[in-house]
């Protein structure tokens, strides 16, 4: 009998979960009594959301931001920075270098090196003018830290003003399939009491001395080259969103063949900042007006902005939910948080919708990400944007059922017990055999914002409370024998 209850509930859980929609009245009435002797009742409960400022976030990830803009819908300003290691093959040689002392007079020297930055996104005015500066790092920054987007290489003494450093003036109108700029590092070069033609004669002049540095990345990065900080120096209009940055150096080489023939040639190496080593992002945000944008428009609307921006905290009213229903089944809880529009909706300098957002409880907010969780569907979720359908212009949740009885069961520990928080994030898939599954969930680094209904409770003109924001909510309950 009770293996049999059991799988009658399963299937009431699945039929009440399909018929769950804007209005689920009836839905009771048209299937109680008919399976064993089930009651099923739905009802709908307030909820309650506020702006939170970010302040920072993790930096993990393979991307960086580089430039400076301004949301034409908040006027809240946002630069990006970024850190980038390089990493070195063990396979890693230059040319013989016999032949590039031939044609160099018998140094090892660089004709050209320069920084390739690569992106695959941009955002702004992609002709405003911008200037940017590598900075050579002083020290490799440390992998078994974690790193918030408000860090500090400077201020920590990962970079110096006065470390060696290049600077180049671009724009991102490259109307070509590759799209990158380039920053070059032909200048003298000094390190160690020697001057270099440039920073590629560095490098294949350290090579040409110590070719074990170049077998690991540890070595590479402590010996030879700790990184490169990418700083914005100039420039609003635009960000790019960088997906690979390659340090990148040409060198001729010329071999006698006979008395009367010499053979000239052209080569490069190259080396990549890859997922071995860290690529960290810097965000600065106008964080007073972030503060402002989260305490003046709460009677209106909440935020979800990235990278590091604003964040909405969701109070679910946990209590009323399970009051009088401890020993039912809970089978559905759904919750929708609808869009806003911009108030200039074709500006076609506005930062994306985010597509993607995260409900994980407050208190684990930090941890969810420094952990490499993913979305469990039990105290964690994922819900994309969605522009048509039931729930339109709207993030939706279809079931955080499991959450709130997790909740229930943490009752008054803590005080954000019955808290969570929305958060735009990027998620990574992979295809294992004819399946799609999450395998990573990152900040959202890119820039987007967006305004949803703010959920606060009010009384309409019967007397009775009410807000923009409500959980729906399906239980059963066998009848009493």
């Amino acid at each position: 009998m009770k293996i049999l209850r059991l799988l009658t509930v399963l299937v009431i859980a699945a039929l009440t979960f399909a018929a769950c929609d804007d209005t689920t009245e009836g839905i009771g009435g048209s299937i109680t009594n008919k399976i064993d002797n089930i009651n099923i009742s739905n009802s709908a409960f307030n909820v309650t959301t506020k702006s939170i400022v970010a302040d920072s976030v993790l930096s993990r990830n393979n991307t960086g931001l580089i430039g400076k803009m301004k949301d034409p819908e908040t006027g809240n300003y946002v630069k990006g920075d970024y850190m980038t290691q390089l990493s070195v093959l063990p396979t890693f040689s230059v040319d013989t270098l016999d032949y590039i002392k031939q044609a160099n007079g018998g140094s090892i020297e660089a004709d050209s090196c320069y920084l390739l930055v690569s992106y695959n996104a941009s955002y702004g005015d992609t002709i405003a003018p911008m200037k940017v500066t590598a900075y050579e790092m002083t020290k490799p920054m440390k992998e078994d830290k974690e790193y918030y987007s408000n860090y500090d290489a400077f201020k920590e003494g990962w970079v110096s003003e006065n470390n060696q450093h290049w600077s180049s003036n671009y724009n991102l109108s490259n109307t070509s399939d590759v799209k990158n700029f380039k920053i070059y590092l032909n200048k003298e070069y000094k390190k160690g009491g020697k001057t270099y033609k440039n920073y590629g004669s560095y490098i294949m002049q350290t090579y040409a001395e110590h070719p074990e540095y170049f077998k690991t990345n540890y070595k590479f990065l402590h010996n030879v080259c700790p990184g490169f900080y990418i700083k914005n120096v100039g420039g609003t209009g635009n960000m790019a969103k960088i997906w690979n940055t390659e340090l990148i150096f040409y060198w001729k080489r010329q071999k006698t063949i006979n008395k009367d023939s010499t053979a000239v040639g052209i080569g490069y190496n190259r080396f990549d900042g890859t997922e071995e080593v860290l690529q960290l992002n810097k965000i600065e945000n106008d964080t007073e007006n972030l503060k402002k944008l989260a305490s003046k428009d709460q009677e209106k609307c909440t935020y979800l902005k990235s990278p590091a921006g604003i964040f909405t905290e969701v109070t679910l009213p946990i209590e009323d939910i399970m009051k009088g229903h401890e020993k039912d089944t809970l089978n559905t809880a759904t919750i929708s948080f609808p869009r806003l529009n911009n108030e200039n909706e074709d500006n076609p300098y506005n930062f994306a919708t985010p597509s993607t957002i995260l409900m994980v409880q407050k208190d684990s907010l930090q941890s969810f990400f420094e952990k490499s969780k993913l979305a469990d569907s039990r105290t964690s979720y994922t819900a994309s944007y969605s522009s048509t359908g039931t729930y339109k212009n709207a993030y939706t949740f279809q079931n955080i059922a499991n959450l709130v009885s997790a909740m229930y069961k943490n009752k008054g520990k803590g005080e954000n017990w019955n808290k969570v928080v929305l958060v735009p994030v990027n998620v990574i898939t992979t295809t294992q055999g004819y399946t799609t599954v999450i395998s990573k969930i990152n900040h959202d680094m890119s820039l987007a914002s967006t305004r949803l209904k703010r959920g606060v409770i009010t009384t309409d003109s019967n007397g009775k409370e009410t807000s923009p924001i409500q959980i729906k909510v399906i239980y059963s309950k066998f009848k009493e024998e």
